[in-house]
């Protein structure tokens, strides 16, 4: 009730101000053109930002790529000794990683947005950390 009559309040006194016959064109005009700078400020701060992310996951991205391709052949590597033995290295902590890995990668695959991409995200992590738990 009283957050009502406040805001109330605030926009008649903010309608008072701005549709004042003496001066409430040229404060209409001030904040018209304050709220374009601040809109333009902003776009352009995004933009700034948004080409500065991308530069550096391009460089993060041609960094990783050579240890995805390092894993991938250890895993291949793995399979093809569990396939030929029937035994593996893997410990039972890194087995449940691994499961727990490959299920957030499917949970993920089916999610959209960047919930999809923090699980896909994750799931490669514990897929790394499963291998590396492996060499040891």
């Amino acid at each position: 009730m009283i957050r009502g009559l406040i805001l109330v309040g605030a926009g008649t006194a903010a309608a008072i101000y701005f549709l004042d016959q003496k001066q409430g064109k040229k404060r209409r005009k001030v904040a018209a053109k304050k709220i374009r700078q601040t809109v333009s400020s902003a776009g352009e701060l995004f933009n700034n930002y948004s080409g500065d992310l991308g530069e550096r996951a391009s460089g993060l991205s041609q960094e990783l790529i050579p240890r995805a391709k390092e894993y991938a052949g250890q895993a291949k590597g793995l399979a093809a000794d569990f396939v030929k033995n029937g035994n593996s290295r893997f410990s039972p902590s890194a087995r449940l990683v691994g499961a727990l890995g490959s299920a957030l990668a499917f949970y993920g695959v089916g999610r959209r947005g960047m919930s999809g991409a923090l699980l896909r995200t994750l799931s490669l992590g514990l897929f790394t950390k499963a291998l590396m738990a492996s060499r040891a």
